[in-house]
């Protein structure tokens, strides 16, 4: 099959998880036969549409042309990029008989604007009357956006073929808020690993006294403020004395999260910014993770196939899909921050159970190789499309 990918970025795998996961699929999907042609780029405030950075004027020609069978569309926690796909040609093409499939790389429920407006440092007086507002009438607004979001996922429904999301556990909210008759159309197919390998068990002897944290510096999506209060109270154990936390990414929070320690004084803590995390994961004992909500979360099965310990705040049901809880990792119940401080203090201070447990997160992270993934896709195009 000819395969093409629509989305609002270039296939630039360090980009991103979305870009990462893309690249790996498709190299996947190319090792299967089918003839993968990368990536249509559209933006939501443009009519420009750009294929191999050359602009595409007549997306039905484009189409035929390039014998397209396949359309996997990148964008499904919102409707805009499969509606500029279909109005600007996309819809013809489907009418003829080509295929798309809508893949949601996020947690269909989306964080609340409470949290949105809890996330600043400072608010207005604005924000702060609209936070006790959304607060005092807390259920029509969460009324309020499961009704966009089920138009939203509708909407992308009815125009695709398949709808894909990360994890069946999705199933149950996106039903809730579509209120369909029917989900025939509904996948789950889990991201595989990121890197080409799991590590071999002997990399524990080589594991440093180092917790790493891989994310956007964004404290609406990814709360990384949660982490440096827990790393305070982790720091007043003596059993983390000489342990360092590492914090990998960059993102518009970054300034506020170094004033933070700065203002507080919390020691042993490296910002390194945009980078690979590759490295850190080898030289890593323990992963820490509190976003506000998961599509998946690759962080942790990039975690897993180097043997680091993910410590988890279950705010997501796909978790329960990669940690078994006290056995490759820890999952902590959402928002309590002593009971995170206090499990990473106690893997820190009980060497036996972190060994355990490293071991157990390499043989787990067999259950997330490319292999696996790709059955799963060969499966639904099998399935939907031949």
């Amino acid at each position: 099959m000819n395969i093409l990918w629509i989305y609002d970025k270039p296939l630039i795998p360090e980009a991103g998880g979305t870009e990462r996961i893309t690249s790996i699929i498709s190299l996947g999907l190319s090792n299967l036969g089918h003839n993968c042609l990368g990536i249509l780029q559209f933006s939501e405030d443009s009519e420009i549409i750009v294929y191999n950075n050359n602009r595409v004027d007549n997306l039905t020609e484009f189409l035929i042309k390039n014998a397209v069978e396949v359309v996997i569309n990148q964008i499904a926690y919102t409707n805009w990029l499969l509606n500029k796909f279909l109005s600007s040609g996309g819809e013809q093409w489907h009418r003829n008989g080509g295929k798309i499939i809508s893949c949601l790389h996020f947690d269909p429920q989306n964080p609340s604007f409470i949290q949105l407006l809890r996330s600043y440092e400072t608010l207005s007086c604005k924000q702060y009357f609209t936070l006790i507002k959304h607060l005092l009438f807390k259920k029509f607004y969460i009324r309020q956006q499961r009704h966009k979001e089920g138009e939203t996922y509708n909407y992308i429904y009815d125009n695709s073929d398949t709808f894909v999301t990360l994890s069946e556990s999705h199933f149950p909210y996106m039903q809730k808020v579509m209120r369909r008759n029917e989900y025939s159309k509904l996948s789950a197919i889990g991201n595989p690993l990121t890197f080409p390998y799991i590590e071999n068990s002997s990399i524990i002897e080589t594991k440093e006294k180092i917790v790493v944290v891989c994310a956007r510096m964004s404290e609406f999506h990814k709360r990384i403020s949660i982490i440096l209060h827990a790393w305070k109270m982790i720091k007043r154990s003596n059993s983390s004395f000489d342990w360092k936390l590492i914090i990998i990414g960059d993102g518009p929070d970054l300034p506020r999260y170094k004033n933070i320690v700065k203002n507080q004084k919390i020691h042993d803590i490296k910002f390194l910014g945009q980078q690979s995390p590759e490295e850190y994961y080898k030289k890593a004992s323990i992963l820490l993770l509190t976003s506000s909500a998961e599509g998946w979360g690759l962080t942790i099965t990039e975690g897993l196939q180097n043997g680091v310990v993910p410590v988890v705040m279950d705010s997501s049901s796909v978790y329960h899909d990669i940690i078994r809880s006290n056995y490759n990792g820890i999952l902590i119940p959402n928002n309590n921050i002593s009971a995170f401080a206090n499990a990473v203090t106690l893997l820190m201070a009980n060497r036996d159970c972190l060994t355990t447990m490293q071991l157990n997160a390499l043989e787990s992270a067999k259950h997330f190789t490319l292999e696996k993934a790709m059955k799963k896709w060969k499966k639904l195009l099998l399935t939907n499309f031949d």
